[in-house]
């Protein structure tokens, strides 16, 4: 193969925030925010990548990859080539471009790992599956980025269907792909444009913490599966021995577990109820409910939030015809998934903008989305 483009899109998350490396199941879906790749052959022995954004390019010798310092961009794109195994190429010509507002909490990282190792897979013909793909990219992260994530946002990047959500369960890897009907109400997203540089590192703590209480739970209830096999009793038995830090933590994965089955049931039922508006009112309001508690217990008990997001969410809540919101992505920054009426007029949201413009020195953005279909060559 001589050229090969690839589209590689970010994602939301509709419930389940934090569970991917919890031995829960999450709720994301790839949207309309995307990296596009272009691989062409050359006739060096070098493989040169252009990040046209960034106006920035890097040319390496790919037997010398593993000794070079890297940092940014280069380092996703270093741990890619290693973990593909790679050893012996001919010339390669990479270049890539986003839409994915960077710091956002839409996994532009993923997809950057996961579009490069999609697109090195075909231009190679290597055979790896996109489990093998998605596996290997959050490695990268892993080893090559310092972030301990999940596999959700990589899940969704290279699984996402057009119009449907996913249900990933994280213990056996299983997809199921499931519709939300959005009759009369939508999806949108509000860009904070903060970001605070505690995310990554508060990200490892909050993981510690959990894997800590996960081996304490093993030891005192021999042969427990996972955390959503915890029943009340156990549960309780088991706050005596953690600290109040860790009882938190753990009180927000269990309810968010909650929440997520809830989800997944409205959803069945929203289907069901298409033609009957007042039970599918009730529904959308249950559903932004949800959203509302899973952003309070972000910022309460699990201690990801940030005091520009929290702004911006309390007064989302006293707006009309806004039915929930929360914070989405790691942390301390980044976007707020909102589910409002369809007629929403986004007008009403320029005094809060402009309050918020006042206290922190920001412009937040609207950002309308759609569910698009995962990694592809086009």
């Amino acid at each position: 193969m001589q050229q090969l483009k690839v589209i590689a899109p970010g994602r939301i998350n509709l419930l389940g925030e934090h569970l991917d490396y919890n031995q829960g199941v999450v709720l994301p879906a790839a949207i309309n925010r995307f990296f596009e790749f272009e691989f062409k052959g050359n006739t060096t022995d070098c493989i040169h990548i252009e990040a046209l954004d960034l106006n920035e390019s890097w040319e390496f010798d790919l037997h010398e990859l593993k000794k070079l310092k890297t940092t940014g961009w280069k380092s996703y794109v270093k741990g890619v080539f290693i973990l593909m195994g790679l050893s012996s190429v001919n010339g390669l010509h990479i270049c890539f471009k986003s839409n994915i507002p960077i710091g956002a909490g839409l996994s532009s990282s993923a997809a950057l790992c996961c579009g490069l190792a999609f697109g090195l897979n075909e231009f190679f013909d290597l055979g790896k599956t996109r489990l093998e793909l998605a596996l290997l990219a959050q490695q990268t992260e892993h080893q090559y980025a310092g972030v301990k994530c999940g596999l959700m946002d990589q899940v969704a990047c290279l699984f996402g269907e057009e119009a449907h959500l996913l249900a990933f369960d994280t213990l056996d890897h299983s997809i199921e792909t499931f519709s939300l009907p959005l009759v009369g109400v939508q999806l949108f997203l509000i860009d904070s444009k903060v970001k605070h540089n505690l995310a990554a590192s508060a990200y490892n703590e909050r993981r510690s913490q959990l894997e800590e209480a996960w081996n304490l739970a093993q030891q005192i209830f021999v042969g427990i599966e996972s955390w959503r096999s915890l029943k009340p009793f156990q549960f309780k038995a088991l706050l005596s021995h953690l600290d109040a830090v860790s009882i938190k933590r753990l009180t927000y994965v269990l309810d968010e577990m909650s929440r997520v089955q809830k989800v997944q049931a409205l959803a069945k039922q929203i289907a069901a109820d298409l033609n009957d508006s007042s039970a599918l009112n009730d529904s959308y309001q249950e559903l932004g409910h949800l959203l509302n508690q899973t952003h309070d217990g972000l910022r309460d008990l699990y201690e990801v939030s940030c005091e520009e997001i929290d702004f911006l969410q309390c007064h989302l809540q006293q707006t009309p015809s806004i039915l929930g919101a929360r914070m989405m992505g790691g942390g301390f920054g980044g976007c707020l998934l909102v589910l409002a009426k369809a007629n929403f007029d986004f007008h009403l949201l320029e005094a809060v903008f402009s309050a918020y413009q006042l206290c922190y020195r920001q412009n937040p953005s609207i950002e309308p989305i759609q569910l698009m279909g995962g990694v592809r060559a086009l």
